[in-house]
This record gives structure tokens, sequence and C-alpha cells, in this order.
């Protein structure tokens, strides 16, 4: 959204330009849902047999991705109505990558998950603003 002709950027946050440490961090949340489905499908496969196998497998690759959009839209997402202050909100990001780092590792993908924790949680500490 764009303020009206000479007046100053509508959103406090729009008068920063995008750098490439925030370039890092939206791939690293793109990273984290996909981790996210990937572990939920894999750990949903080890549960069960035949359609239950399946069913698990879909509702955990869905619905582990959902939970973490959920909570960053209500209170990681830089437009939220209940947006956290830092240091909290920061704590909140680097603990959905530690538990998507750890939902990979339970499900066979130990490297995936230790690689996308710790990038998501070091480009979310570069980027870290009021």
């Amino acid at each position: 959204m764009t303020a009206p002709e000479g007046h100053g950027p509508a959103h406090p946050a729009d008068a920063r330009g995008v750098g490439p440490a925030d370039l890092l961090a939206f791939a690293c949340e793109l990273a984290l849902l996909a981790l996210l489905a990937v572990s939920g499908w894999r750990l949903g496969s080890q549960v069960g047999d035949g359609a239950t196998t399946v069913v698990t497998g879909v509702l955990l690759a869905v619905g582990l991705p959902a939970v973490a959009v959920a909570v960053w839209g209500r209170w990681l997402a830089r437009n939220a109505p209940g947006r956290l202050r830092q240091p909290a909100r920061f704590v909140v990001q680097a603990a959905l990558f530690v538990v998507a780092g750890a939902l990979a590792a339970a499900s066979g993908l130990p490297g995936w998950g230790l690689g996308v924790a710790a990038v998501g949680v070091l480009a979310f500490a570069l980027t870290r603003r009021s």
C-alpha cells in the first residue's frame, strides 16, 4: 500500500528497503514450510498400515505447515495486529525452526533439519528489528 502523494510511507516498515538478509529470511520461511510438509508425510508414513498410513501422512503434511502459518500470521508477520515485540518475536521464530529441524531429524532427514534450522535462525538473527 502506498501513501498519498506528498506524504510519508504508508507503514514504517516501508521506509527501509529489502536487503539480502530479508530475502534469505523469506527463503527460509518457504523452506520451513516445505520441510514441515515433507517431515509430516514421512512421519505419517511410519504409522499404521495401508489407508491409515496415507491418511496420517496427508494430515501431518498439511497440518504441520498450517500450524506454522497460523503462528506466523498471528504473532510474527510484519502486518499482524498481535505482532510480538523483540526479543519475544525472535524466540518464537527460532523455536519454529528448531521444532521443524527436530521433526525432520525424527523423520530421517537430520541433515536437512539441521541445515534449515541453523540457516533460518541465523537469517532471522540478522533481520532483527523492533
